[in-house]
């Protein structure tokens, strides 16, 4: 028999398995050998491991090999997505897609020219699928018998019968005679005319998966990636890019037997890698709050004060039926401030809106102290003289006040707290001298020329 092309290929992966087995056989031979002198105990022990090594060469004669591994391949599926990934027990069909789609504008198996084939199924039976997989000038073996193609297994047939045998039984290893999901598979029932639907099954994409693994794994790992970072590092030219992929995650398939969901999984050691696919981290664009009534009760106020209420309504659950001493007080100062900060920084973010200086003047539903504090720039001659005279500053420690009061009470009226005009007042009081020291620093205007200087 005179074996070439796939071929040849076959016949020496046939034999690499043979040797796999005679090696731990021809190794115990070596070793119980050692140190026997007598030439009958030697040709006795030889005699005894005579016989499994007979064997093994007998199992891997090329068509003995053959006719065993024709009646297993029913017990594995070459496929590019696999069912298993979704559940380790799920018995239902996965899918062998080879379609190549050449301007495709999606990250999708098919956009991929020659997916690397997985295989499912029994995992004594992989020796099956990775000799469908053996190629030879681009073409696989099952890609040949797909085509009705079986030459590469003729030259070790003994009549045309066997050769029959052995292309049936290995292409039902290419596809599932009748597609079938299971109750442990994922299922969509999409609803098409007619009160019909179709039940749509989405699959573990294994072949796609493979693929981003090994870019990912090459631009992290291999000799010419570690060669780009150095240069990078020392800030020296490279005529290729750095290329990384960030924030990725690993996910996991199989436990400590990752061969049990796919061939393909068990070469990667049951790991995978996951893009990331999180909302892009927007930068928000800070607009004069001239649609809110009040700052105070707007969505970004709060959004910015809630942590820090919560942590006060915590420590004020806490200190609930104990006397007044001067450390809490001290505390619930230090948290009215700490709000007192947030409100100031906010406050300053709008003020420093310069461009968009008036915008208090167009339609503006704010608090009108509010717009006297918060549109600074406005050149406006009568609304500047309104700002200089400060009246405005005691409704803005009221309202703040009463804000917090009001936040305070919706936390902890349910835990017996209630906070009343006392409170109110002592809040804005908090605030006042703050305000007060906070507005020296933000530009006055002239009554004649309108233009802005720092009042020190």
């Amino acid at each position: 028999m005179h074996a070439e092309g796939l071929s040849a290929i076959m016949a020496e992966y046939i034999n690499q398995r043979r040797l796999q087995k005679l090696e731990p056989v021809e190794k115990e031979l070596e070793k119980a050998l050692k140190g026997v002198v007598d030439e009958a105990e030697k040709s006795q022990i030889t005699t005894e491991f005579a016989s499994q090594i007979q064997r093994i060469n007998q199992q891997y004669h090329i068509q003995s090999w053959l006719d065993d591994a024709a009646k297993r391949a029913k017990q594995i599926s070459l496929v590019t997505h696999a069912l298993k990934f979704t559940h380790g027990d799920a018995k239902g069909s996965s899918v062998l897609s080879l379609e190549y789609l050449e301007d495709s504008n999606y990250l999708a198996t098919a956009g991929i020219a020659r997916p690397t084939i997985d295989a499912v199924g029994n995992a004594a039976a992989l020796d099956v699928a990775k000799l469908l997989q053996l190629e030879f000038s681009g073409q696989s073996l099952a890609q040949a018998l797909t085509e009705g193609n079986s030459s590469a297994l003729a030259v070790f047939s003994k009549d045309p019968i066997q050769l029959d045998q052995w292309a049936d039984g290995f292409k039902q290893a290419l596809a599932d005679k009748t597609l079938s999901s299971h109750t442990l598979a994922k299922q969509v029932y999409f609803p098409i005319a007619n009160e019909e639907y179709h039940l749509l099954s989405p699959i573990f994409a294994s072949s796609l998966a493979h693929q981003l693994n090994n870019k990912i794994g090459s631009a992290r790992f291999s000799e010419e990636a570690k060669n780009i970072r150095e240069s990078h590092k020392g800030e020296k030219y490279h005529n290729k890019p750095d290329v990384r992929f960030l924030d990725t995650a690993l996910q996991n398939f199989g436990g400590s037997k990752p061969q049990n969901i796919s061939q393909l999984n068990s070469q990667r050691g049951g790991r995978t890698y996951l893009l990331s696919c999180a909302a892009p981290s927007w930068q928000s664009t800070l607009k004069p709050p001239k649609n809110e009534l009040s700052i105070f009760f707007s969505r970004e106020f709060n959004r910015r004060t809630w942590r820090d209420l919560k942590e006060f309504q915590h420590y004020l659950l806490s200190i609930k039926g104990r006397a007044s001493t001067l450390d809490i007080r001290r505390s619930i100062a230090e948290f009215v401030n700490d709000l007192i900060d947030i409100l100031l920084h906010y406050a300053a973010e709008i003020q420093d809106l310069a461009e968009g200086a008036g915008w208090s003047l167009e339609d503006c539903k704010l608090k009108f102290s509010e717009q006297l504090w918060l549109d600074t720039w406005c050149n406006n001659v009568p609304f500047q003289n309104k700002r200089a005279d400060n009246n405005w500053q005691q409704d803005i420690c009221s309202d703040f006040g009463y804000w917090l009061n009001k936040r305070l009470n919706d936390l902890l009226k349910n835990d017996g707290l209630v906070f009343g005009k006392v409170q109110q007042q002592h809040w804005a009081k908090l605030l006042a001298p703050r305000l007060r020291d906070y507005e020296l620093g933000t530009p006055a205007f002239s009554d004649n020329t309108a233009t802005a200087e720092v009042a020190l």
